[in-house]
């Protein structure tokens, strides 16, 4: 649904109004197609993207090249919000994991759009207490769950942002995503497979029993949707 009557999908976008005029007429539509990079680790965010379909995921790499994933950004989020929250940016890595389209900003502009309109404060702060939610979740859960309760939530939690049982990954990024080695990933990858959770051919994973997969991610995935669904709603 669109909140506030324009166009857009983003649920920030979504909260401009006509007063937003000088937003508006400097967003750049763009195509930001699989494996799209958003921003580099500690460079300056000249513009930032807001997702109108598809997922962006926000990696942090170590310095011996280790990367997990911190954060999966779709429509209800924007990518670049240390710039907005006037930080320089995290060193994370941000990349289109799902592709899509949406729009780009300078930074400066829609900085400081959002400190003197409180609809768009509120979407981008709602943004950011969901991203600190994501992350305490994952944390716990790679602490402490084998790695397919990992893959089960995280397949379903990129369901939900990119709201499609398809989603086109390769297996290097799955294993990427849930900082498993490759083999381990495929093998967990097969486990869902076999039990008729998903099924998976050249690069495509298709969710086929929701609920089963559901059982499959722990507690903590239904514990982490119903409190998006109090934060978006």
């Amino acid at each position: 649904g669109m909140d506030g009557g324009n166009r857009f999908r983003n649920r920030i976008l979504a909260r401009l109004s006509s007063e937003n005029g000088s937003v508006l007429s400097r967003l750049r539509a763009m195509d930001l197609p699989l494996g799209k990079v958003l921003r580099e680790p500690e460079s300056e965010d000249r513009n930032v993207y807001f997702v109108e379909e598809g997922m962006a995921s926000a990696t942090a790499i170590s310095s011996l090249g280790m990367s997990i994933e911190v954060g999966l950004i779709g429509r209800d989020g924007v990518v670049g919000i240390g710039s907005i929250l006037g930080h320089r940016g995290l060193p994370h890595h941000v990349i289109m994991q799902v592709g899509g389209s949406g729009y780009s900003l300078p930074t400066d502009l829609f900085r400081a759009e959002f400190v003197k309109s409180a609809p768009v404060m509120q979407a981008v702060h709602d943004f950011v207490y969901a991203q600190l939610a994501q992350a305490a979740q994952t944390a716990w859960g790679n602490r402490v769950q084998a790695t397919w309760p990992r893959r089960a939530r995280w397949l379903l939690t990129t369901s939900d942002i990119v709201e499609s049982n398809r989603l086109d990954l390769t297996q290097e990024f799955l294993a990427q995503m849930i900082g498993a080695e490759r083999s381990s990933a495929t093998i967990a990858a097969g486990l869902l497979k076999r039990a008729g959770m998903i099924d998976y051919r050249r690069g495509q994973v298709e969710i086929v029993s929701r609920p089963m997969l559901e059982d499959a991610a722990c507690e903590c995935y239904g514990m982490l949707r119903r409190e998006f669904a109090k934060i978006l709603s």
